[in-house]
């Protein structure tokens, strides 16, 4: 199995049964914003993904211990 990274993680939508969701979550080393979306089985169209404050494009590799925010573009401000 490869390295797990732990990230910080926020959904500002429906997701595990609650409307915000927050908590740590483990990541594969290598994975990216569009891989974490697809894993976490968020389908809604038009997502806003923040890495550490800012827009992360859905090409963009996770590291350890960043935090993501995962919202409705509406929502993104």
């Amino acid at each position: 199995m490869g390295e797990l990274l732990t990230i910080r993680l926020e959904v500002y939508l429906p997701f595990r049964g609650q409307r915000i969701w927050r908590g740590a979550q483990q990541v594969a080393a290598g994975t990216t914003v569009a891989d974490l979306i697809a894993t976490l089985g968020l389908t809604e169209p038009e997502l806003a993904v923040l890495m550490n404050g800012r827009h992360a494009p859905e090409q963009t590799v996770l590291a350890n211990g960043d935090e993501v925010a995962v919202l409705r573009h509406s929502e993104g401000g």
